[in-house]
């Protein structure tokens, strides 16, 4: 009965997937003060709805029957429809010792009990957007995690990692933004986890050698909302920004006017 539940629920988790589900999101070429709270909720709303819909499937991943068994052999096969039906992912279940099975090279030859997140997951506790530089793949990704439990006890976790490039440019393509805008989020900790450019994921903006970036960036670390301004790349560049209530990123708009000569 919960298979076909699944299959249902993750036929609608489609409609959210990058590609379907956000031709809804406006193509904008916006004069920029007009239209920056526009972009930034578009920026949000897209980004938290992709990450809140992979929570769903993998929570309703890990209340399977096949989940709770613990068996590596009987999952997989669920596991595996669930990955393939998304290009910019890998799914994994992981033991309560850290050891780890991945859809596509079954046990890993690393564990993950020494990430950050590790302790609570197994204290039951679900992961939303934990960065990591994935043992399976070596891509950035963010990590959506939720424990299996049978009878109570935690057996393991159904775990997601979900590739930050191929998010970025999803957003990218999304908002459709002219030349001089662009886009980040910065997770708590003030890493980088989305950015217009994509190598610059996982820097922090503190470090790149403009005071006023880093100055900028601790405000937007210490503020929920606002509007803030600094110089970059040759260019005043004024953001607006927006905290997440899911993954608590901070997420900014970015307009630029080249500085004279």
């Amino acid at each position: 009965m919960i298979k076909k539940w699944f299959l249902k629920v993750a036929a609608l988790f489609l409609l959210v997937i990058p590609g379907l589900g956000l031709a809804q999101v406006p193509v904008m070429q916006p004069p920029v003060e007009a239209d920056a709270q526009s972009l930034l909720s578009a920026f949000v709303s897209y980004t938290d709805l992709r990450m809140s819909s992979v929570r769903q499937s993998v929570e309703i991943l890990a209340a399977t029957s096949e989940a709770k068994s613990g068996k590596w052999k009987k999952m997989k096969p669920l596991l595996r429809g669930y990955e393939k039906s998304d290009g910019g992912l890998v799914v994994w279940f992981v033991r309560p010792d850290g050891s780890y099975y991945t859809v596509d090279r079954g046990l890993m030859n690393v564990r993950l009990s020494d990430r950050a997140y590790f302790p609570g997951l197994m204290s039951g506790e679900e992961v939303m957007g934990a960065l990591v530089v994935s043992k399976s793949t070596g891509k950035r990704s963010a990590v959506i995690a939720v424990p299996v439990k049978r009878g109570g006890k935690v057996i393991g976790a159904i775990g997601v990692s979900l590739f930050l490039e191929k998010l970025a440019d999803q957003v990218d393509s999304a908002l459709a933004l002219r030349p001089d805008v662009a886009f980040f989020a910065l997770a708590p900790d003030g890493l980088t986890t989305l950015h217009k450019i994509t190598r610059r994921e996982f820097l922090d903006p503190r470090d790149l050698g403009s005071p006023t970036l880093k100055k900028a960036a601790n405000e937007i670390l210490s503020n929920s909302a606002g509007e803030t301004s600094y110089e970059f790349d040759n260019a005043t560049k004024t953001a607006i920004y927006r905290t997440s209530p899911l993954t608590q990123w901070k997420f900014a708009i970015t307009f630029s006017r080249a500085q004279p000569k």
